[in-house]
Protein backbone atom coordinates (compact mmCIF):
# COMPACT_ATOMS: atom_id res chain seq x y z
CA UNK A 1 0.00 0.00 0.00
CA UNK A 2 1.19 3.69 -1.11
CA UNK A 3 1.88 6.05 2.01
CA UNK A 4 -0.67 9.07 1.69
CA UNK A 5 1.65 12.20 0.43
CA UNK A 6 1.79 15.33 3.00
CA UNK A 7 -0.76 16.81 0.75
CA UNK A 8 -3.21 14.13 1.48
CA UNK A 9 -2.31 14.27 4.89
CA UNK A 10 -3.20 17.82 5.26
CA UNK A 11 -5.99 17.70 3.44
CA UNK A 12 -7.55 14.79 5.30
CA UNK A 13 -6.76 16.47 8.15
CA UNK A 14 -8.81 19.80 7.43
CA UNK A 15 -11.29 17.77 6.00
CA UNK A 16 -12.07 15.48 8.99
CA UNK A 17 -11.22 17.68 11.88
CA UNK A 18 -10.81 21.41 10.78
CA UNK A 19 -7.52 21.78 11.59
CA UNK A 20 -6.51 25.33 11.34
CA UNK A 21 -2.53 23.78 11.48
CA UNK A 22 -3.14 21.60 8.39
CA UNK A 23 -4.55 24.10 6.38
CA UNK A 24 -1.93 27.03 7.15
CA UNK A 25 0.69 24.29 6.23
CA UNK A 26 -1.25 23.26 2.75
CA UNK A 27 -1.12 27.04 2.33
CA UNK A 28 2.74 27.04 2.58
CA UNK A 29 3.56 24.59 0.18
CA UNK A 30 1.70 25.78 -2.99
CA UNK A 31 1.34 29.50 -2.29
CA UNK A 32 4.22 30.37 -4.37
CA UNK A 33 2.62 27.96 -7.20
CA UNK A 34 -0.62 29.79 -7.25
CA UNK A 35 0.50 33.31 -7.25
CA UNK A 36 2.87 32.96 -9.50
CA UNK A 37 0.31 30.91 -12.22
CA UNK A 38 -2.14 34.41 -11.25
CA UNK A 39 0.57 36.67 -11.96
CA UNK A 40 1.73 35.34 -15.28
CA UNK A 41 -2.08 35.78 -16.39
CA UNK A 42 -3.08 38.99 -15.24
CA UNK A 43 0.44 40.69 -15.06
CA UNK A 44 -0.52 42.51 -11.86
CA UNK A 45 0.67 41.90 -8.65
CA UNK A 46 -2.40 43.42 -6.78
CA UNK A 47 -4.86 41.56 -8.80
CA UNK A 48 -2.25 38.33 -8.56
CA UNK A 49 -3.01 38.41 -4.46
CA UNK A 50 -6.48 38.56 -4.48
CA UNK A 51 -6.70 35.75 -7.01
CA UNK A 52 -4.46 33.51 -4.85
CA UNK A 53 -6.63 34.53 -2.03
CA UNK A 54 -9.55 33.51 -4.01
CA UNK A 55 -7.98 30.17 -4.96
CA UNK A 56 -7.64 29.33 -1.12
CA UNK A 57 -11.12 29.75 -0.34
CA UNK A 58 -12.07 27.44 -2.85
CA UNK A 59 -9.80 24.70 -1.44
CA UNK A 60 -11.18 25.51 1.78
CA UNK A 61 -14.77 24.65 0.66
CA UNK A 62 -13.94 21.84 -1.54
CA UNK A 63 -11.51 20.44 0.92
CA UNK A 64 -14.14 17.41 1.57
CA UNK A 65 -13.96 16.47 -2.06
CA UNK A 66 -10.15 16.60 -2.41
CA UNK A 67 -9.48 14.43 0.88
CA UNK A 68 -8.00 11.79 -1.27
CA UNK A 69 -5.86 13.52 -4.21
CA UNK A 70 -2.11 12.86 -3.51
CA UNK A 71 -0.77 16.37 -4.80
CA UNK A 72 -2.93 19.72 -4.90
CA UNK A 73 -0.40 20.98 -7.65
CA UNK A 74 -2.28 20.25 -10.39
CA UNK A 75 -5.54 21.47 -9.11
CA UNK A 76 -4.46 24.46 -7.91
CA UNK A 77 -3.06 25.37 -10.86
CA UNK A 78 -5.75 25.05 -13.10
CA UNK A 79 -7.76 26.41 -10.47
CA UNK A 80 -5.96 29.62 -10.69
CA UNK A 81 -5.70 29.85 -14.02
CA UNK A 82 -9.70 29.85 -14.36
CA UNK A 83 -9.77 32.13 -11.69
CA UNK A 84 -7.76 34.68 -13.54
CA UNK A 85 -9.65 34.04 -16.81
CA UNK A 86 -12.70 35.46 -14.91
CA UNK A 87 -11.20 38.06 -13.39
CA UNK A 88 -10.01 39.61 -17.05
CA UNK A 89 -12.11 40.35 -19.82
CA UNK A 90 -11.94 38.43 -22.90
CA UNK A 91 -11.39 40.64 -25.16
CA UNK A 92 -8.50 42.41 -23.34
CA UNK A 93 -7.43 38.30 -23.30
CA UNK A 94 -7.86 38.19 -27.05
CA UNK A 95 -6.05 41.48 -27.55
CA UNK A 96 -3.09 40.73 -25.53
CA UNK A 97 -2.72 37.36 -27.60
CA UNK A 98 -2.75 39.53 -30.59
CA UNK A 99 0.18 41.55 -29.27
CA UNK A 100 2.55 38.93 -28.45
CA UNK A 101 4.19 38.31 -31.83
CA UNK A 102 4.97 41.95 -32.12
CA UNK A 103 6.64 41.85 -28.43
CA UNK A 104 8.91 39.25 -29.42
CA UNK A 105 10.15 40.51 -32.27
CA UNK A 106 10.60 43.35 -30.35
CA UNK A 107 12.31 41.93 -27.83
CA UNK A 108 14.71 40.39 -29.68
CA UNK A 109 15.42 43.28 -31.58
CA UNK A 110 16.41 45.07 -27.73
CA UNK A 111 18.49 41.76 -27.33
CA UNK A 112 16.55 40.56 -24.47
CA UNK A 113 15.56 36.94 -23.84
CA UNK A 114 12.24 35.58 -26.47
CA UNK A 115 11.11 33.33 -23.73
CA UNK A 116 10.12 36.67 -21.71
CA UNK A 117 7.14 36.63 -23.88
CA UNK A 118 6.14 33.38 -23.71
CA UNK A 119 5.58 33.49 -20.37
CA UNK A 120 1.76 34.94 -20.55
CA UNK A 121 1.03 31.53 -23.10
CA UNK A 122 2.66 29.19 -20.84
CA UNK A 123 -0.22 28.41 -18.39
CA UNK A 124 -2.30 27.66 -21.27
CA UNK A 125 0.34 25.22 -22.81
CA UNK A 126 0.62 23.71 -19.49
CA UNK A 127 -3.37 23.35 -19.89
CA UNK A 128 -3.19 21.79 -22.97
CA UNK A 129 -1.25 18.90 -21.76
CA UNK A 130 -2.79 16.18 -20.41
CA UNK A 131 -2.73 15.94 -16.24
CA UNK A 132 -0.39 13.64 -15.71
CA UNK A 133 1.97 15.51 -17.63
CA UNK A 134 0.85 18.71 -16.94
CA UNK A 135 1.38 17.78 -12.93
CA UNK A 136 4.59 16.43 -13.49
CA UNK A 137 5.86 19.98 -15.13
CA UNK A 138 4.14 21.76 -12.46
CA UNK A 139 5.20 19.52 -9.37
CA UNK A 140 9.08 19.62 -10.89
CA UNK A 141 9.25 23.02 -12.18
CA UNK A 142 7.10 25.34 -10.53
CA UNK A 143 6.95 24.11 -7.23
CA UNK A 144 10.44 22.95 -7.58
CA UNK A 145 10.47 19.47 -6.28
CA UNK A 146 12.65 16.59 -6.65
CA UNK A 147 12.11 13.79 -9.15
CA UNK A 148 11.68 11.12 -6.39
CA UNK A 149 8.86 13.53 -5.05
CA UNK A 150 7.60 14.05 -8.75
CA UNK A 151 7.28 10.06 -8.59
CA UNK A 152 6.04 9.38 -5.50
CA UNK A 153 3.11 11.54 -6.49
CA UNK A 154 2.47 10.14 -10.05
CA UNK A 155 3.17 6.93 -8.67
CA UNK A 156 6.26 5.54 -10.46
CA UNK A 157 9.79 5.50 -9.42
CA UNK A 158 12.16 8.39 -9.97
CA UNK A 159 13.49 7.02 -13.33
CA UNK A 160 10.36 7.18 -14.73
CA UNK A 161 9.02 10.33 -13.40
CA UNK A 162 12.40 11.67 -15.50
CA UNK A 163 11.42 10.13 -18.60
CA UNK A 164 7.81 11.77 -18.03
CA UNK A 165 9.06 15.18 -17.53
CA UNK A 166 11.12 14.85 -20.23
CA UNK A 167 7.96 13.80 -22.73
CA UNK A 168 5.90 17.18 -21.13
CA UNK A 169 8.78 19.12 -21.93
CA UNK A 170 8.67 17.83 -25.65
CA UNK A 171 5.12 18.76 -26.12
CA UNK A 172 4.87 22.05 -24.39
CA UNK A 173 7.48 22.95 -26.54
CA UNK A 174 5.35 21.68 -29.87
CA UNK A 175 2.70 23.95 -28.23
CA UNK A 176 5.14 26.58 -28.62
CA UNK A 177 5.74 26.30 -31.88
CA UNK A 178 2.59 25.25 -33.15
CA UNK A 179 1.86 29.22 -32.93
CA UNK A 180 4.94 30.60 -34.61
CA UNK A 181 7.51 30.28 -31.12
CA UNK A 182 10.88 28.48 -32.38
CA UNK A 183 11.28 26.73 -28.97
CA UNK A 184 13.96 23.82 -28.96
CA UNK A 185 12.64 20.69 -27.62
CA UNK A 186 12.92 20.31 -23.98
CA UNK A 187 15.68 22.14 -23.22
CA UNK A 188 13.79 25.49 -24.07
CA UNK A 189 10.76 24.72 -22.69
CA UNK A 190 12.76 23.94 -19.22
CA UNK A 191 14.61 27.33 -19.57
CA UNK A 192 11.12 28.81 -19.71
CA UNK A 193 9.90 27.46 -16.46
CA UNK A 194 12.31 27.90 -14.43
CA UNK A 195 12.50 31.42 -15.17
CA UNK A 196 8.87 31.65 -14.07
CA UNK A 197 9.82 31.60 -10.38
CA UNK A 198 8.40 35.16 -8.62
CA UNK A 199 8.74 36.20 -5.32
CA UNK A 200 5.66 36.03 -3.05
CA UNK A 201 5.22 39.28 -1.57
CA UNK A 202 4.99 38.99 2.54
CA UNK A 203 1.95 38.34 4.28
CA UNK A 204 0.28 36.52 1.36
CA UNK A 205 0.35 33.41 2.86
CA UNK A 206 -0.60 34.29 6.15
CA UNK A 207 -3.79 36.84 4.19
CA UNK A 208 -4.55 33.91 2.06
CA UNK A 209 -4.67 31.28 5.10
CA UNK A 210 -6.78 34.04 7.52
CA UNK A 211 -9.61 34.20 4.08
CA UNK A 212 -9.63 30.33 3.49
CA UNK A 213 -10.43 29.52 7.35
CA UNK A 214 -12.75 32.70 6.93
CA UNK A 215 -14.81 31.86 4.09
CA UNK A 216 -15.33 28.16 5.09
CA UNK A 217 -15.75 28.70 8.70
CA UNK A 218 -14.75 26.92 11.51
CA UNK A 219 -15.09 23.34 10.33
CA UNK A 220 -16.20 21.10 13.51
CA UNK A 221 -18.98 20.03 14.74
CA UNK A 222 -21.75 20.26 12.65
CA UNK A 223 -19.89 21.96 10.09
CA UNK A 224 -17.85 18.80 9.80
CA UNK A 225 -20.29 16.21 9.37
CA UNK A 226 -21.98 18.68 6.76
CA UNK A 227 -18.34 18.14 4.95
CA UNK A 228 -18.63 14.67 5.08
CA UNK A 229 -22.31 14.64 3.64
CA UNK A 230 -21.42 16.65 0.67
CA UNK A 231 -18.83 14.32 -0.24
CA UNK A 232 -21.06 11.23 -0.48
CA UNK A 233 -22.98 9.62 -3.31
CA UNK A 234 -26.41 9.57 -4.18
CA UNK A 235 -26.29 5.79 -3.88
CA UNK A 236 -23.92 6.25 -0.10
CA UNK A 237 -26.85 9.32 0.62
CA UNK A 238 -30.10 7.04 0.32
CA UNK A 239 -28.10 4.64 2.36
CA UNK A 240 -26.98 6.56 5.05
CA UNK A 241 -31.24 7.97 5.01
CA UNK A 242 -32.61 3.99 5.28
CA UNK A 243 -30.14 3.77 8.29
CA UNK A 244 -30.16 6.73 10.13
CA UNK A 245 -33.92 5.63 9.83
CA UNK A 246 -33.42 2.31 11.14
CA UNK A 247 -31.13 2.92 13.51
CA UNK A 248 -34.06 3.09 16.69
CA UNK A 249 -35.62 -0.01 15.38
CA UNK A 250 -32.12 -1.87 15.18
CA UNK A 251 -30.96 -0.35 18.40
CA UNK A 252 -34.24 -1.86 20.08
CA UNK A 253 -33.67 -4.90 18.47
CA UNK A 254 -29.99 -5.44 19.68
CA UNK A 255 -31.20 -4.10 23.10
CA UNK A 256 -33.44 -6.72 23.70
CA UNK A 257 -31.44 -9.61 22.15
CA UNK A 258 -28.28 -8.61 24.55
CA UNK A 259 -30.70 -8.71 27.65
CA UNK A 260 -31.78 -11.75 27.01
CA UNK A 261 -28.89 -13.59 26.46
CA UNK A 262 -27.33 -12.04 29.83
CA UNK A 263 -30.47 -12.96 31.07
CA UNK A 264 -30.15 -16.40 30.44
CA UNK A 265 -25.86 -16.12 31.19
CA UNK A 266 -27.26 -15.50 34.93
CA UNK A 267 -29.32 -17.87 35.20
CA UNK A 268 -27.26 -20.45 33.64
CA UNK A 269 -24.64 -18.86 36.27
CA UNK A 270 -26.76 -19.26 39.39
CA UNK A 271 -27.86 -23.04 38.89
CA UNK A 272 -23.65 -23.45 38.08
CA UNK A 273 -22.99 -21.99 41.42
CA UNK A 274 -25.64 -23.50 42.85
CA UNK A 275 -24.41 -26.74 42.10
CA UNK A 276 -21.14 -25.93 42.83
CA UNK A 277 -22.20 -25.02 46.58
CA UNK A 278 -23.78 -28.96 46.75
CA UNK A 279 -20.60 -30.26 45.87
CA UNK A 280 -18.57 -28.13 48.14
CA UNK A 281 -21.00 -28.93 51.22
CA UNK A 282 -20.86 -32.34 50.71
CA UNK A 283 -16.69 -32.12 50.07
CA UNK A 284 -16.44 -30.12 53.34
CA UNK A 285 -18.44 -32.80 54.99
CA UNK A 286 -16.23 -35.78 54.01
CA UNK A 287 -13.20 -33.99 54.80
CA UNK A 288 -14.72 -33.36 58.57
CA UNK A 289 -15.07 -36.97 58.54
CA UNK A 290 -11.85 -37.73 57.63
CA UNK A 291 -10.57 -35.02 59.87
CA UNK A 292 -12.51 -36.98 63.35
CA UNK A 293 -11.19 -40.43 62.71
CA UNK A 294 -7.54 -39.08 61.74
CA UNK A 295 -7.53 -37.30 65.67
CA UNK A 296 -9.15 -40.57 67.03
CA UNK A 297 -6.33 -42.43 65.38
CA UNK A 298 -3.49 -39.99 66.89
CA UNK A 299 -4.99 -40.15 70.41
CA UNK A 300 -5.50 -44.32 70.31
CA UNK A 301 -1.44 -44.27 68.76
CA UNK A 302 -0.05 -41.61 71.44
CA UNK A 303 -1.61 -43.93 74.14
CA UNK A 304 -0.36 -47.01 72.58
CA UNK A 305 3.36 -45.49 72.31
CA UNK A 306 2.59 -44.90 75.99
CA UNK A 307 1.79 -47.78 76.88
CA UNK A 308 4.47 -49.33 75.30
CA UNK A 309 7.04 -46.76 76.71
CA UNK A 310 5.78 -48.18 80.23
CA UNK A 311 6.15 -51.77 79.29
CA UNK A 312 9.48 -51.18 78.18
CA UNK A 313 11.07 -49.18 80.65
CA UNK A 314 9.68 -51.24 83.72
CA UNK A 315 11.59 -54.67 81.82
CA UNK A 316 14.67 -53.12 81.12
CA UNK A 317 17.04 -52.51 83.94
CA UNK A 318 18.38 -48.67 83.72
CA UNK A 319 22.22 -48.77 82.68
CA UNK A 320 24.53 -47.63 85.07
CA UNK A 321 27.31 -44.84 84.26
CA UNK A 322 30.25 -45.94 84.74
CA UNK A 323 33.56 -43.55 84.90
CA UNK A 324 36.37 -43.98 82.52
CA UNK A 325 39.32 -42.60 83.43
CA UNK A 326 40.70 -42.97 79.78
CA UNK A 327 37.65 -40.90 78.36
CA UNK A 328 38.36 -37.98 77.38
CA UNK A 329 34.59 -36.88 78.38
CA UNK A 330 32.45 -37.32 81.17
CA UNK A 331 28.63 -37.34 81.11
CA UNK A 332 27.16 -34.15 83.60
CA UNK A 333 23.51 -33.39 84.03
CA UNK A 334 22.24 -30.12 81.85
CA UNK A 335 21.22 -28.44 85.22
CA UNK A 336 25.17 -29.34 86.48
CA UNK A 337 25.68 -27.73 83.09
CA UNK A 338 23.75 -24.55 83.11
CA UNK A 339 25.88 -23.37 86.58
CA UNK A 340 29.26 -23.85 84.75
CA UNK A 341 30.90 -20.44 83.52
CA UNK A 342 32.34 -21.17 80.22
CA UNK A 343 33.79 -18.01 78.55
CA UNK A 344 32.35 -18.41 75.00
CA UNK A 345 34.85 -16.42 72.69
CA UNK A 346 38.89 -16.19 73.71
CA UNK A 347 39.38 -12.67 72.61
CA UNK A 348 37.88 -9.03 72.04
CA UNK A 349 37.60 -10.37 68.13
CA UNK A 350 34.82 -12.57 69.16
CA UNK A 351 36.97 -15.91 68.42
CA UNK A 352 35.02 -19.01 69.90
CA UNK A 353 36.84 -20.90 72.94
CA UNK A 354 37.65 -24.35 72.68
CA UNK A 355 35.91 -24.89 75.86
CA UNK A 356 32.64 -23.72 74.50
CA UNK A 357 33.47 -25.94 71.61
CA UNK A 358 34.05 -29.15 73.39
CA UNK A 359 31.30 -28.50 75.97
CA UNK A 360 28.58 -28.17 73.33
CA UNK A 361 29.78 -31.02 71.38
CA UNK A 362 29.76 -28.36 68.12
CA UNK A 363 30.95 -30.09 64.75
CA UNK A 364 33.05 -28.17 62.32
CA UNK A 365 30.10 -27.10 60.42
CA UNK A 366 28.46 -25.86 63.15
CA UNK A 367 31.11 -23.88 64.63
CA UNK A 368 32.15 -22.19 61.28
CA UNK A 369 27.92 -21.17 61.06
CA UNK A 370 28.63 -19.49 64.59
CA UNK A 371 31.86 -18.05 64.39
CA UNK A 372 30.13 -16.48 60.87
CA UNK A 373 27.42 -15.08 62.87
CA UNK A 374 29.36 -13.44 65.83
CA UNK A 375 31.52 -12.19 63.11
CA UNK A 376 29.34 -10.39 61.44
CA UNK A 377 27.10 -9.30 65.04
CA UNK A 378 30.70 -7.65 65.90
CA UNK A 379 31.29 -5.90 62.18
CA UNK A 380 27.65 -4.37 62.00
CA UNK A 381 28.60 -3.09 66.13
CA UNK A 382 31.65 -1.52 65.10
CA UNK A 383 29.96 0.16 61.84
CA UNK A 384 27.62 1.66 63.78
CA UNK A 385 29.93 3.25 66.12
CA UNK A 386 32.41 4.44 63.41
CA UNK A 387 29.98 6.56 61.98
CA UNK A 388 29.68 8.63 65.27
CA UNK A 389 33.51 7.92 66.22
CA UNK A 390 35.03 11.37 67.30
CA UNK A 391 38.97 11.95 68.13
CA UNK A 392 39.20 14.56 70.67
CA UNK A 393 42.28 16.32 72.40
CA UNK A 394 42.97 14.66 75.90
CA UNK A 395 42.47 16.47 78.92
CA UNK A 396 44.28 16.13 82.58
CA UNK A 397 41.90 13.61 83.75
CA UNK A 398 42.59 11.67 80.52
CA UNK A 399 46.54 11.39 80.76
CA UNK A 400 46.68 9.16 84.05
CA UNK A 401 50.55 9.95 83.94
CA UNK A 402 51.37 10.43 80.48
CA UNK A 403 52.00 12.80 78.20
CA UNK A 404 49.80 14.77 76.17
CA UNK A 405 51.37 13.81 73.22
CA UNK A 406 51.76 9.84 74.49
CA UNK A 407 47.21 9.65 74.68
CA UNK A 408 44.53 9.67 72.32
CA UNK A 409 41.11 9.84 72.89
CA UNK A 410 37.97 9.09 71.22
CA UNK A 411 34.50 9.48 72.33
CA UNK A 412 32.34 6.94 71.21
CA UNK A 413 28.51 7.07 70.47
CA UNK A 414 25.74 4.95 72.09
CA UNK A 415 24.47 2.90 69.63
CA UNK A 416 21.79 0.61 72.33
CA UNK A 417 19.43 1.19 70.17
CA UNK A 418 20.80 -0.41 66.87
CA UNK A 419 22.88 -2.82 69.41
CA UNK A 420 18.70 -4.34 70.12
CA UNK A 421 18.47 -5.25 66.56
CA UNK A 422 22.13 -6.95 65.61
CA UNK A 423 21.60 -9.03 69.38
CA UNK A 424 18.33 -10.47 67.56
CA UNK A 425 20.02 -11.42 64.20
CA UNK A 426 22.67 -12.74 65.84
CA UNK A 427 21.00 -15.05 68.08
CA UNK A 428 18.53 -16.39 65.42
CA UNK A 429 21.14 -17.05 63.28
CA UNK A 430 22.98 -18.93 66.26
CA UNK A 431 19.24 -21.05 67.13
CA UNK A 432 19.01 -22.22 63.54
CA UNK A 433 22.87 -23.35 63.99
CA UNK A 434 22.56 -24.98 67.34
CA UNK A 435 19.01 -25.38 68.15
CA UNK A 436 17.48 -23.86 71.08
CA UNK A 437 18.48 -26.00 74.01
CA UNK A 438 22.29 -24.82 73.03
CA UNK A 439 21.48 -21.83 71.98
CA UNK A 440 20.73 -20.83 75.89
CA UNK A 441 24.08 -22.19 77.17
CA UNK A 442 25.83 -20.51 74.31
CA UNK A 443 24.01 -17.09 75.00
CA UNK A 444 24.94 -17.14 79.13
CA UNK A 445 28.55 -18.11 77.87
CA UNK A 446 28.68 -14.84 76.08
CA UNK A 447 27.62 -12.54 79.02
CA UNK A 448 31.02 -11.65 79.92
CA UNK A 449 31.80 -10.46 76.03
CA UNK A 450 28.30 -8.52 75.64
CA UNK A 451 25.34 -7.64 77.34
CA UNK A 452 23.10 -10.55 76.26
CA UNK A 453 19.90 -8.23 76.45
CA UNK A 454 19.04 -4.98 76.64
CA UNK A 455 18.30 -5.07 80.62
CA UNK A 456 21.85 -5.71 81.19
CA UNK A 457 24.28 -2.80 82.75
CA UNK A 458 27.45 -4.37 83.45
CA UNK A 459 30.80 -3.70 82.16
CA UNK A 460 33.95 -5.36 82.55
CA UNK A 461 37.88 -5.66 80.89
CA UNK A 462 36.57 -8.55 78.76
CA UNK A 463 33.67 -7.09 77.36
CA UNK A 464 34.26 -6.15 73.96
CA UNK A 465 30.43 -4.72 73.49
CA UNK A 466 28.93 -2.24 75.88
CA UNK A 467 25.05 -0.79 75.51
CA UNK A 468 26.66 2.57 76.47
CA UNK A 469 28.53 5.61 75.03
CA UNK A 470 32.29 5.88 76.53
CA UNK A 471 35.66 7.75 76.23
CA UNK A 472 37.99 5.13 74.96
CA UNK A 473 41.99 6.16 75.42
CA UNK A 474 44.75 4.68 74.44
CA UNK A 475 48.53 5.37 75.70
CA UNK A 476 51.16 4.90 73.29
CA UNK A 477 53.22 1.86 73.26
CA UNK A 478 56.68 0.64 73.50
CA UNK A 479 59.22 -0.15 70.41
CA UNK A 480 58.28 -4.10 70.02
CA UNK A 481 55.30 -3.89 72.65
CA UNK A 482 52.45 -6.03 71.11
CA UNK A 483 49.79 -5.27 74.28
CA UNK A 484 48.65 -2.03 74.78
CA UNK A 485 46.98 0.07 77.89
CA UNK A 486 43.53 1.74 77.51
CA UNK A 487 41.27 3.50 79.62
CA UNK A 488 37.35 3.73 79.31
CA UNK A 489 35.07 5.96 81.57
CA UNK A 490 31.64 6.15 80.46
CA UNK A 491 29.47 9.26 79.70
CA UNK A 492 27.12 8.47 83.07
CA UNK A 493 29.85 8.52 86.16
CA UNK A 494 27.76 6.04 88.01
CA UNK A 495 29.18 3.48 85.74
CA UNK A 496 32.43 4.48 86.51
CA UNK A 497 35.68 3.87 84.25
CA UNK A 498 38.10 0.48 83.61
CA UNK A 499 41.76 0.06 82.57
CA UNK A 500 43.41 -3.05 80.93
CA UNK A 501 45.43 -4.05 78.66
CA UNK A 502 44.33 -5.12 74.86
CA UNK A 503 46.56 -7.18 72.45
CA UNK A 504 47.45 -5.43 69.20
CA UNK A 505 45.58 -7.92 66.64
CA UNK A 506 42.66 -7.20 68.73
CA UNK A 507 42.33 -3.45 68.40
CA UNK A 508 39.32 -2.60 66.31
CA UNK A 509 39.42 -1.58 62.93
CA UNK A 510 37.93 1.52 64.16
CA UNK A 511 40.43 2.99 65.52
CA UNK A 512 43.17 1.95 63.74
CA UNK A 513 42.98 4.80 61.31
CA UNK A 514 43.95 6.97 64.15
CA UNK A 515 46.95 4.82 65.51
CA UNK A 516 48.87 3.66 62.28
CA UNK A 517 52.11 5.38 63.68
CA UNK A 518 52.02 3.55 67.06
CA UNK A 519 50.92 0.35 65.59
CA UNK A 520 54.02 0.77 63.44
CA UNK A 521 55.99 1.55 66.47
CA UNK A 522 54.49 -1.72 67.98
CA UNK A 523 55.30 -3.62 65.33
CA UNK A 524 58.93 -2.92 65.28
CA UNK A 525 62.52 -4.40 67.12
CA UNK A 526 63.69 -2.25 70.08
CA UNK A 527 67.61 -1.92 70.18
CA UNK A 528 69.47 -1.74 72.90
CA UNK A 529 69.65 2.29 73.21
CA UNK A 530 65.48 1.92 73.65
CA UNK A 531 64.55 3.30 69.75
CA UNK A 532 63.23 1.50 67.89
CA UNK A 533 63.76 -0.57 64.70
CA UNK A 534 62.57 -1.71 61.65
Amino acid sequence: MTAASPDCELVTAYAARGSETAFRALVGRHVNLVYATALRQVGDAGLAEEITQNVFIALARKAPRLAGVQTLAGWLHRTAILEAKARVRAELRRGRREEMADEAAALQREGNSPLDVLVPLLDEGLLNLRDNDRLALVLRFLEERSLREVGAALGVDEDAARKRVSRALDRLARFFRQRGFAVPAGAGAAALLANTATAVPAGLAASATSAGLAAAGAATGLNLALFKLMALTKTETTVLCAIVATAPLTWQWHANARATRQQADLTAQIASGQRSAIDLEAQVQRIHEALLRAQNDASNSVTRLAALKAEREARSPRPVYRWEDNSPLVRVSKGFLEQLRIPATANQRGLLSEQVKEVLQLTDSEAQQAQSAIDRFLADYHAAQAQGIRRVEPTDSDLSGHKPEETRVFEIPDVSEQLGGFRQTLFGELEAALGSGRLELFRKALQNWMPIDENYDGMSTAMAVHNFGYRMRFYQPKPGDRWWSWNLSTTEPKRGAMSASIALEDIPEMYRAHLQDWIALALSRPSRDGHSQK
